[in-house]
């Protein structure tokens, strides 16, 4: 057998690498993006069961029985379920009651066809019963009941004690989730399947005759290059454009060498695109589309860092600050939901203002938490609701002096001889919001439970 020259021998090595790359590009783009997807479907739930849930009167939601179909306090939680359902694309939304530890019921259930009957049992999850002790969260695995298989999401509804009257729950169906999932392998299979072939193929003929088939390698590669590239478009969120310089027949006058120079550089290009592709999927996953702060799942991270500081440090020092806004539902039913979008972005813009950025994240519809290395955070507190008071004058995003926006904050230090884990020091933060936040109401309207 004849010696292969070095021009072969590098073709060579180069079709094996090429094959070799798409096997990671695939593998790693199928679970970036299936993070992603589910990630940002989580957040989607979240972020309308929390809005929900935060238009809810937990007083009246508790004393709901199946009896009260044609009561006013019936009518208006069904009214505001309703709006969810008719307006935004999502399987189910409705309200469940907790019977006892870990049972639940149907409560208030606006679906048209087939409705979940009031005390009707409802399938159990952890998430569910996280929801229960006031926690908001998705299920990690489908459940299956009568309608079909389905991913939740769960809000707590708090009264005016604080406590958990109900829980808001959105579903979507695991099959459209599986569905696309399905649908991203099969696609990211195809490519990966027809840029092997063609490095095997291609191999073999470079071997035998190399410069001519140099020139179908090149082809070639321009058609993988345009497969990556829809590839990309398939299961892209934002969208960078690389310029890639296509071989012709013009260019027969290049030597070996400067079709394998372009050729390495063709790779690194990809490579490159490869690379700001994943860190934009990464960035959808751990940002917040309506403010750009950190998302829950950035704040769910971080917690678990934190908790391993807690356990290594006893002279560890941190505060939680907890914020609420107040009057959200009243703006949402008399400005419209865009208005009350405006007015998170605005209050998150001041709370990064006093604050910073680096942990700052939006936990559910309205609510926000800050993690500091200060052990007393009440100056940068009373800067931000005397920044909130000036804007409260100048009206800023409703220009009706009659709207006075506020925000409740409560925070807590962490104190090793009482506090086992971080949710001992939320939980602190979190009470202390809401008996600030009942403090703003005792001075103003509860414009939350007057009569539509």
């Amino acid at each position: 057998m004849k010696k292969l020259n070095n021009a072969t021998k590098y073709t060579i090595f180069i079709c094996i690498g090429l094959a070799i790359f798409n096997v990671i590009f695939g593998y790693v783009l199928i679970s970036e993006s299936a993070q992603a997807m589910r990630t940002q479907i989580n957040e989607r739930m979240l972020d309308i069961s929390n809005t929900a849930a935060a238009m809810l009167d937990g007083d009246e939601l508790a004393k709901i029985t199946a009896d009260d179909i044609d009561s006013p306090e019936y009518q208006r939680v069904m009214h505001t379920l309703t709006y969810f359902q008719d307006n935004i694309e999502l399987e189910y939304i409705y309200c469940i009651m907790q019977v006892s530890e870990r049972e639940f019921v149907f409560g208030v259930d606006p679906t048209i066809e087939d409705p979940g009957e009031f005390g009707s049992p409802i399938v159990y999850t952890d998430a569910l019963y996280n929801a229960s002790q006031g926690v908001a969260g998705v299920d990690d695995v489908p459940y299956e009941d009568e309608w079909g298989t389905f991913y939740s999401s769960y809000s707590p509804v708090y009264d005016s004690k604080g406590n958990v009257a109900g829980i808001v729950a959105v579903d979507f169906s695991s099959d459209w989730y599986h569905d696309k999932l399905k649908h991203l392998f099969m696609i990211v299979g195809t490519f990966l399947t027809v840029g092997l072939v063609f490095a095997n193929t291609l191999a073999i003929l470079i071997a035998r005759q190399y410069f001519r088939y140099f020139k179908n390698l090149i082809d070639k590669m321009n058609d993988l290059s345009n497969g990556v590239e829809t590839l990309i478009e398939e299961v892209a969120f934002d969208s960078d454009n690389f310029d890639f310089p296509m071989y012709n027949d013009s260019d027969d006058a290049r030597g070996v060498k400067d079709i394998i120079d372009y050729m390495g550089e063709r790779l690194i290009i990809m490579q490159a695109r490869l690379a700001n592709q994943i860190e934009i999927i990464r960035s959808h996953a751990y940002i917040d589309g309506l403010t750009g702060m950190n998302n829950r799942t950035s704040y769910m991270e971080y917690l678990q860092i934190l908790e391993k500081k807690m356990k290594e440090n006893p002279e560890l020092v941190f505060s939680v600050v907890v914020f609420d806004i107040n009057q959200l539902k009243i703006i949402n039913d008399d400005f419209g939901h865009d208005t009350g979008d405006k007015l998170i972005i605005e209050i998150s813009k001041d709370i990064r203002d006093v604050f910073g950025m680096s942990r700052i994240y939006r936990i559910g519809g309205d609510e926000f938490v800050v993690i500091l290395d200060d052990p007393d955070p009440s100056e940068q507190i009373k800067v931000l609701k005397d920044i909130i008071s000036r804007k409260n004058k100048e009206s800023p995003i409703f220009h009706d002096p009659s709207v006075e926006v506020g925000v409740s904050v409560g925070f807590a230090t962490y104190d090793p001889s009482v506090d086992k884990e971080y949710a001992s020091v939320f939980d602190r933060a979190d009470n202390a919001m809401y008996a600030d936040k009942r403090l703003f109401y005792q001075t103003h309207e509860d414009r939350r439970k007057r009569s539509k």
